[in-house]
C-alpha cells in the first residue's frame, strides 16, 4: 500500500490533534486528582466544560441533579399537640358546684383566709 504525501500530512495532522486532546485530558485528570475532587465536583466540572460533547455534558448534569436539587421530604409538624381528655360539661358543672358548696360550708374566717382580699361585707372593696 502506497501512501501519498497528502494522506501522510492528513494522517500526521490527525495524530497531532489526538495527542493534543490526550495531553489536555491527562492534565485535566491530574488536576482533578490533585484537588481530590468529590464525585459531584467532578460532574460539575464536566457539565460546565463547553469543550465536552453535549451527550457527555447531559449525562454529567443528570448524575449531578440529585445532589444539586434535594428531594422533597416530609417535614415533622411544627407543634407538639397533645389531646386532653374530653370532659362533658355536665360533669364540670357538677364538680364546680360541689367545690362551691364545700367552700360555702366553711366558717367565714376560714373562707377569708382562703380567698384573700375579700372583706366581711363580701364586696371585696375592703371598706366596711
Amino acid at each position: 500500500m502506497v501512501v501519498t504525501d497528502a494522506e501522510r500530512t492528513e494522517y500526521d495532522d490527525v495524530v497531532r490533534q489526538l495527542m493534543q486532546k490526550l495531553e489536555q485530558l491527562a492534565a485535566e485528570n491530574a488536576a482533578l486528582k490533585a484537588n481530590n475532587a468529590s464525585a459531584h465536583q467532578t460532574l460539575r466540572a464536566i457539565y460546565a466544560d463547553s469543550s465536552q460533547p453535549a451527550t457527555v455534558r447531559v449525562r454529567a448534569a443528570q448524575a449531578a441533579l440529585n445532589v444539586e436539587t434535594p428531594r422533597l421530604e416530609s417535614v415533622p409538624p411544627p407543634l407538639e399537640l397533645v389531646a386532653t381528655e374530653y370532659e362533658p360539661l355536665s360533669v364540670v358543672v357538677e364538680r364546680q358546684r360541689a367545690r362551691l358548696d364545700k367552700l360555702l360550708s366553711l366558717p367565714l374566717e376560714e373562707r377569708e383566709r382562703l380567698v384573700r382580699g375579700v372583706a366581711h361585707d363580701g364586696n371585696g372593696s375592703g371598706d366596711e
